[in-house]
């Protein structure tokens, strides 16, 4: 076959979740109050005092309402509280982007009812006793204490008995860039979970801190758990909260692919554009974690993530759509801080769908379409439904949790030989 045939894209089906391991609760706001109040925080440190939210840049499931509840029971305890982005180095290290993130998520003042304070200033704290630096977000430590919001979940870098959640955000998020860059820098020679721990441990022995408010999501990307703890618990209840969280991420439930189109990726999705635990690639995962992928085609990424197509590097190719939107200033600066070199990289770009996926499968030696192992998502994050080729159509019927949708589909391509719509 020579180089400019296209190999031809099989029909589809779409394989949809049936139903959560877990529900999705109802009365966000309730349930944010009902856990704060059990920390029966002292009034004083309530009345009449500055409280920083912090929030963060992660795509966490209604996470404007989350905040504004918080921000609304703080109130109701006569605080005034402001939110302040917790977001290290995101939003290209500058506070205007990461004000933008906020607004992207409908994170408002107006929404809130209550301040947003972006800043890059950051105090030092102090280092540990391991010699790691730690940093503050200014207006935070000016504040008169600070509440934690964040959602916990596995870590696309590394594996432990606390990942990705709120002690990650006090020494990374709440640290801004600096601590950022510490957090990282020590990190690849410690071990992350050691240097989290270690970071956040001196944050929260300052006494700054009032509390935290943890989510847990199902695979629907709903909030299906909400805890909170004080400064004195936030470490257990985090463990408690990944143990939760750990069996409830979605995951594509194939061993392997041939290849795998991916319709967006982004800074919104996960730390890494996409979740490296998810396509099986830039971190080392216990074997069938994850699928093992030959090639991955991403064809745009998310406004959210204003050009920071960090993660991009774990593809084989994209669209040129994706690669005309990327913001290089922000990938290096966030490439720079989280120091994972293969993550900005830029795979080869396609100026048409059709282009990319029949080089891709002429790649994987042209097999005939009963014969490819086409796995097709919307992002790493939103995987309740899957359009999947034929031959993944026959192993998914025995996939408890999951049904085939009863209509196939063939891929449909416009005049610019770009397909017509996502079917996610």
């Amino acid at each position: 076959m020579s180089a400019n045939t296209h190999a031809p894209l099989g029909t589809f089906r779409i394989l949809e979740r049936s139903a959560s391991s877990v529900p999705a609760l109802s009365d966000l706001p309730q349930q944010v109050a009902g856990a704060l109040g059990s920390l029966a925080l002292p009034p004083e440190r309530l009345r009449d005092k500055r409280i920083a939210v912090a929030v963060g840049s992660r795509g966490i499931a209604a996470i404007s309402v989350l905040a504004k509840a918080v921000c609304d029971w703080l109130k109701g305890q006569g605080a005034c509280p402001f939110v302040f982005p917790a977001m290290g180095s995101h939003g290209g290290a500058t506070a205007e982007g990461q004000r933008k993130i906020l607004t992207g998520y409908g994170v408002t003042p107006e929404f809130l009812g209550a301040d947003i304070i972006a800043s890059m200033e950051a105090v030092s704290l102090g280092t540990t006793p391991e010699g790691f630096r730690v940093f503050m977000d200014r207006h935070a430590w000016e504040a008169d204490g600070v509440v934690v919001l964040n959602r916990v979940k596995p870590h696309t870098d590394f594996s432990g008995k606390i990942e990705s959640g709120l002690l990650k955000m006090i020494a990374v998020g709440m640290g801004k860039a600096e601590g950022a860059r510490e957090c990282h820098r020590w990190s690849w020679k410690f071990g992350f979970e050691q240097v989290i721990r270690a970071m956040s441990a001196k944050t929260l022995a300052s006494g700054k801190l009032l509390g935290g408010v943890a989510v847990v999501e199902n695979e629907f990307h709903q909030v299906a758990a909400v805890r909170a703890a004080n400064a004195a618990h936030i470490s257990g209840m985090e463990e408690a909260c990944l143990v939760m969280a750990r069996p409830l991420v979605a995951r594509i439930p194939f061993a392997k692919l041939d290849l795998l189109i991916v319709d967006e990726l982004g800074k919104n999705i996960s730390g890494t554009g996409m979740d490296t635990k998810v396509v099986g690639r830039g971190v080392e995962l216990p074997p069938g974690e994850a699928p093992e992928i030959r090639l991955i085609y991403v064809r745009d990424i998310t406004n959210e993530s204003g050009g920071n197509a960090l993660g991009v590097g774990l593809a084989d190719a994209m669209h040129e759509r994706l690669y005309r939107k990327i913001d290089l200033q922000k990938v290096y600066a966030n490439a720079r801080t989280s120091m994972n070199p293969p993550m900005p990289r830029l795979p080869m770009f396609w100026p048409s769908d059709r282009g990319a996926l029949g080089w891709l499968l002429g790649a994987l030696g042209s097999p005939e379409p009963h014969e490819q192992r086409v796995a097709w998502i919307r992002n790493t994050l939103n995987l309740d439904r899957i359009a999947i080729s034929e031959l993944l159509t026959r192993e998914a019927a025995a996939l408890p949790g999951w049904r085939i949708l009863p209509e196939p589909f063939d891929p449909e391509f416009d005049g610019d030989e770009n397909l017509v719509s996502s079917p996610l």
